[in-house]
C-alpha cells in the first residue's frame, strides 16, 4: 500500500486484478464441473445384474456416446471348459472364474472383446510328480522356473495365451491355470 501526497493510503490496482482473475478461474471451474457432471448423468447409463441359481452370473455395462462396455463374470468354472489338462484328483477351489470385457463403439468400428478364464486346483501330490504330468501332458509348451520354485507351462498362439501355474506348499500343491484370449475361446 502507497500513501499519496495528501496522507491518504490508495490501492494498489494489480493486487486487486489478480484476485479477480484468481475468481474467475475459480468460477470457470466450477461451471466446467457441474456441465461435466450434468452431461455424464444425462449421456452415461449404468447397469448391473446379478443372477443366482445353478451358477452366478454378474452383468455390468456402461452405456456412453461414444460405445458401451460391458463385463459379464461367471463365477462358478469348470476348468475343463478352459480347454486346459486338469490333473486327476485334484479338486478345484472357490476362487474360480471367467470374467468377459467387450468394448462395442458408437459406430461399430472400433469394438473390442477379450476374455479371462481362470481356476485354481489343489492336489496332496507332490510338485514334482505334478510337475512330470503336466510335462507329458504339454510338451510343446514353454516352462518357467521363478526364483521361489514356482513352476509355470506358457503357451502364446494367435492372440491366446494358456498359463497353468505349479506352487508347492506345506499343505501339497497348489495348481493354477488360466486362458486370456477372445471369449469364444474362454
Amino acid at each position: 500500500m502507497r500513501v499519496s501526497s495528501d496522507s491518504r493510503p490508495t490501492r494498489n490496482a494489480n493486487r486487486g486484478g489478480v484476485l479477480g482473475v484468481l475468481l474467475f478461474i475459480f468460477v470457470s471451474i466450477v461451471i466446467v464441473s457441474v456441465g461435466t457432471a450434468f452431461y455424464i448423468a444425462n449421456n452415461v447409463r449404468v447397469q448391473t445384474t446379478h443372477r443366482h441359481g445353478g451358477d452366478d452370473f454378474s452383468d455390468f455395462s456402461i452405456a456412453t456416446p461414444a460405445g458401451n462396455v460391458s463385463i459379464r463374470a461367471h463365477e462358478d468354472l469348470d476348468p475343463a471348459t478352459i480347454g486346459l489338462p486338469v490333473y486327476p484328483g485334484a479338486t478345484r477351489q472357490k476362487n474360480s472364474g471367467v470374467a468377459s470385457f467387450e468394448w462395442v463403439s458408437a459406430d461399430g468400428k472400433a469394438d473390442r472383446s477379450v476374455a479371462f478364464a481362470a481356476a485354481e486346483l489343489f492336489t496332496q501330490d507332490s510338485p514334482l510328480k505334478v510337475l512330470a504330468w503336466y510335462r507329458t501332458q504339454l510338451p510343446n509348451w514353454l516352462v518357467v522356473t521363478d526364483r521361489d520354485g514356482a513352476v509355470r507351462f506358457e503357451l502364446r498362439e494367435g492372440g491366446h495365451k494358456r498359463i497353468v501355474g505349479i506352487r508347492g506348499k506345506n499343505d501339497g500343491t497348489h495348481i493354477g491355470i488360466a486362458s486370456i484370449g477372445d471369449p469364444a475361446s474362454n
